[in-house]
């Protein structure tokens, strides 16, 4: 949007690490750069993060639907009766898509991060393991992440989750894509009955720059001005896109992108996340003026002059602890079942 070019402006705390950054190229074997960035993940996470393993239970699961075998991981609380709850308190729910551009990624990404939410914000937590692009091009990842949401539903006391407190649907980069996807096909969806209370997008992929609606292309800038980031810039972006949805054809599909959608009447809250040296800034701030003006109430955080995955790479910088901060405030204004909705709040 053109009175948000001013994000790309980088952030002085951001030049003082930007030399640090991790040179990424468009991978020449898909296979070897998933192994190279699940080691990166975990050795990034082991020295930046405390691993939590008191206070919960997580367990490695997984369920079949039409012959193919989903990977979760899920994630509840114990009750704590200091905090007022029974041994047979049932916690909200959030159902959760790590990113990786739909082609890498794994369920030890954010494992960590879903420790301390499980832990600090009472809620149980399903992460899914959707199959990844090239081998498995849209709309692998869409189905996968709808059958996860729809095992959660069915087994909410198996994680002990009370639906009615909440049902979040969540995810980052790629897996805020698929969580504004999913949750759009359980709205249209008769079949499903729950309702979804929440949806939780950071730094989301909303539209395929290919399929960029004319009335929209004055809005959608930064897919331009922010080409050459750091970390993801626009060669990268269009592999990984190209990988989940080789056919243009589909670009336009609301499953692949979800701002196309034909209506956002009825869609529950949603809580936002963009950067604003990201490309994919301006699909995150226009997606929630249409939710706004579709009556939908939203909530968008901004971080100015900080790219794509900024607080992933640099977590101890102090946007990255606000990014963390917000985050969980975001959480709980869901579980709040807002009524109206928020201005784009700017670090």
């Amino acid at each position: 949007m053109a009175q948000y070019a001013h994000m790309s402006e980088v952030d002085p705390e951001w030049h003082s690490v930007s030399s640090f950054v991790p040179v990424t190229t468009v991978p020449t074997d898909i296979e070897q750069f998933r192994k190279n960035s699940t080691i990166w993940r975990k050795l990034s996470n082991q020295g930046l993060w405390p691993l939590i393993t008191d206070g919960l239970t997580v367990l490695d699961r997984s369920f079949t639907v039409d012959d193919r075998v989903v990977p979760l991981r899920t994630y509840v609380p114990h009750s704590n009766s200091e905090l007022g709850e029974a041994e047979s308190h049932r916690f909200p729910v959030l159902v959760w898509m790590y990113g990786g551009g739909f082609a890498i990624g794994s369920l030890e990404d954010d494992d960590p991060l879903l420790r301390a939410w499980t832990v600090e914000l009472r809620i149980s937590c399903v992460a899914v393991d959707y199959r990844k692009a090239p081998e498995h091009p849209f709309p692998a990842a869409y189905d996968d992440s709808f059958a996860a949401l729809k095992w959660t539903v069915a087994n909410a006391d198996a994680i002990s989750a009370d639906l009615q407190k909440g049902l979040i649907v969540g995810g980052i980069s790629a897996g805020g894509n698929l969580a504004a996807a999913i949750t759009q096909r359980a709205q249209k969806n008769p079949a499903f009955q729950c309702k979804v209370t929440g949806q939780v997008l950071i730094i989301p992929f909303i539209i395929a720059s290919e399929a960029y609606p004319e009335k929209y292309k004055s809005e959608l800038l930064s897919y331009e001005q922010n080409a050459n980031a750091p970390f993801v810039n626009k060669e990268m972006s269009d592999f990984f896109t190209g990988c989940y949805a080789p056919m243009h054809a589909i670009a336009c599909d609301p499953g692949l992108s979800p701002g196309l959608a034909e209506s956002f009447e009825g869609l529950p809250p949603a809580y936002i996340q963009v950067a604003g040296l990201d490309m994919l800034r301006d699909e995150g701030l226009l997606y929630g003026r249409l939710l706004r003006e579709a009556g939908v109430p939203t909530k968008v955080d901004a971080y100015p002059g900080f790219p794509h995955g900024f607080h992933i790479i640099f977590p101890q910088l102090k946007a990255s602890r606000k990014q963390a901060d917000d985050f969980k405030k975001g959480i709980k204004w869901l579980l709040g079942g807002p009524t109206s909705s928020e201005q784009v709040q700017a670090r």
